[in-house]
């Protein structure tokens, strides 16, 4: 989230929000910035805003100042800081689907009438959408995801298969890619295919959503249970075979997937756009992309969304913030600055057509890249859940796509696991 950044350390802020609704609600934040400069808290160590924070220097005067917290420790803190009553933030990174949970502990400024009629025609509706939690936009999307489906065309030549199109129209089936990959993997490809987030819900969430199994919750306020359905069972076999039949690797982490592809040891990968500046830089290798696969009678469904901007309740630069905010995800210069500093796509449907257009024209090799990635984020663009047992739900549905991964029975898995969240969304307050 970008999803490069994995999500990783949610135990903590779990073992904090399960009982989120007994949490003290909070009240108003006492204004503590009066004269200090815009305080930013976000993940890393901020280089990647830098060109951003130079550009709205330019405009306004004023350059942020930039607080980064680990990435594992991130969501955690940004709690602790709101509970102490004096948060020292003004802006900062929100991941969507923390939306509803955030509108429980009070800790986001309300921007409906600061940008929900202004984000009309410039943000993607549904990141609008997903920004939105009973009839209010409480953060502003900064930034887009999809993912994509990167082969090796070497490995692939060398085992005789023709390298897949990139049109929305040449997309695979999840049985032909895996049977092209075995195929490359008997005439030497290390590894024949691999998830660059192992296990994570981010990328597995559209294998039984692809099915028409749902994203594992729902109700009118997803909190009903639903991973042991039909889909989730025949997703999970799916996900289990890969790895007891060889084609993916168990002993590759998600982190080492990139440099696998890389070193020409993986013939297909399905991982984000991100990583195209860093494949550029692996010497002979020849690459490209095709649409994400989906399973045979199902739909196609891809992964989205990336990092929202939020304004802090009680902060004493609200007016600061906001200027900050519709400067970095409403107007095009700004956005362009923001999504430039890390090769991410933007929220801001002007920025990202910009972006696409010049990652077409640097990469000629990646012909018709630009094209399917306006198809998938307009098409067939999938949100994760915004529920307030979202945080159990994913770190618990990551732990079972693990433990599939490792042998254990889908079927199996997948009914206990419904078991446990059930029994863990009855201390979510409604």
């Amino acid at each position: 989230m970008t999803i490069m950044e994995h999500r990783l350390g949610r135990r903590g802020f779990m073992t904090g929000l399960l009982g989120v609704s007994s949490l003290p609600l909070l009240g108003p934040l006492p204004a503590v910035a009066q004269g200090q400069p815009l305080r930013f808290l976000g993940t890393g160590d901020g280089k990647r805003y830098q060109l951003l924070f130079a550009a709205f220097e330019k405009v306004s005067g004023v350059r942020p100042s930039f607080e980064g917290i680990p990435f594992p420790d991130y969501q955690n803190t940004v709690v602790q800081r709101f509970r102490t009553g004096n948060s020292g933030i003004d802006v900062f990174q929100v991941d969507p689907t923390y939306v509803p949970t955030f509108a429980k502990l009070g800790i986001l400024k309300d921007l409906t009438s600061a940008f929900a009629e202004k984000s009309k025609g410039v943000l993607f509706p549904s990141d609008v959408e997903g920004a939105t939690y009973n009839r209010k936009m409480l953060s502003l999307p900064m930034w887009e995801s999809t993912q994509l489906l990167f082969f090796n065309k070497q490995l692939l030549a060398k085992s005789g298969v023709e390298a897949p199109g990139s049109s929305p129209d040449a997309r695979m089936t999840w049985d032909k890619v895996i049977d092209l990959a075995k195929k490359a993997q008997a005439a030497g490809a290390e590894t024949g295919f691999a998830f660059e987030q192992v296990d994570r819900y981010y990328q597995l969430q559209i294998l039984p959503e692809s099915l028409g199994g749902g994203p594992g919750v729902k109700g009118d306020d997803l909190l009903t249970v639903d991973v042991a359905n039909d889909a989730w069972l025949q997703a999970g076999k799916w996900y289990g075979s890969l790895y007891a039949d060889g084609v993916a690797s168990r002993a590759a982490t998600g982190n080492e997937m990139a440099d696998l592809f890389k070193a020409g040891r993986l013939a297909f990968l399905v991982g984000g756009p991100w990583l195209i500046a860093d494949f550029d830089t692996a010497e002979g290798l020849e690459y490209g992309v095709a649409p994400h696969p989906y399973f045979a009678g199902g739909k196609a469904v891809t992964p989205s969304e990336s990092w929202h901007l939020g304004v802090a309740a009680g902060s004493a630069n609200t007016d600061l913030a906001l200027r900050f905010l519709e400067y970095t995800c409403l107007n095009t210069e700004g956005a362009r600055a923001s999504a430039r500093g890390e090769g991410n796509l933007s929220a801001n449907m002007a920025a990202e057509a910009e972006f696409l257009k010049g990652v077409a024209q640097q990469h000629p090799n990646l012909q018709g890249i630009d094209t399917l990635i306006q198809y998938e984020t307009n098409n067939t663009a999938i949100r994760r859940p915004r529920s307030l047992g979202y945080l159990q739900l994913e770190e618990l549905v990551t732990r079972a796509w693990s433990d599939i991964r490792n042998g254990s029975d889908a079927v199996q898995t997948f009914t206990q696991l419904q078991s446990e969240l059930e029994r863990s969304f009855k201390r979510i307050g409604r």
